[in-house]
């Protein structure tokens, strides 16, 4: 993989250390090879294992440090492992980049429950989830930042309005975690 241009200088990110959640392909992908092409270690989970082995091993390829591992947002406990892993390995993490998410095309009335459930699971409690544990981790060190990717929903999302929803409610609670952790500063 060649980097393409950028505004960036080379080292604008050294020594910085950066989750990216979905980091395994598409706008994930994308994020995480940036920031470890401008200096920064990046740490990449996904479930799907394949996806992550193939974005680390182009990351490395150009002189990137990377962490990947599974990482199933959804799961609470989980998350609490996965991130103390990549804190033991680090010591600290600067960003957060909750770009992980999923759904599914489908008028509202034809979603199931099993479908409404998946879709806020991961993209509503999946983002809340990562936001808590890297949040508790940032509060300590007193500084850091987190970085939710939401879909365009602020006029209603038809046909995605199990999406729509789950992205309204990350927007609020990234409003709601900024005020609270504003005290601790």
């Amino acid at each position: 993989m060649t980097r393409p241009s950028t505004i960036f200088r080379e080292d604008l990110l050294a020594g910085k250390n950066i989750i990216i959640t979905g980091g395994g392909s598409g706008i994930g992908r994308a994020i995480a090879e940036e920031c470890a092409a401008l200096g920064a270690r990046v740490a990449i989970g996904a479930r799907k294992v394949e996806r992550l082995e193939e974005t680390a091993a182009a990351i490395q390829a150009n002189g990137g440090d990377v962490f990947y591992d599974a990482l199933d947002i959804r799961d609470e406990p989980g998350v609490n492992d996965w991130i103390d892993r990549v804190a033991d390995r680090w010591g600290k993490i600067d960003v957060l980049v909750n770009n992980a998410g999923g759904q599914f095309p489908s008028p509202a009335i034809g979603i199931s429950p099993k479908g409404w459930r998946a879709v806020i699971d991961t993209n509503l409690n999946g983002t809340f989830w990562m936001s808590q544990a890297v949040g508790k981790l940032m509060i300590k060190q007193k500084q850091g930042h987190i970085i939710n990717i939401v879909a365009n929903m602020w006029r209603g999302f038809p046909g995605m309005s199990h999406t729509g929803a789950a992205r309204a409610g990350v927007v609020n609670l990234t409003k709601s975690l900024a005020l609270e952790w504003a005290k601790h500063k």
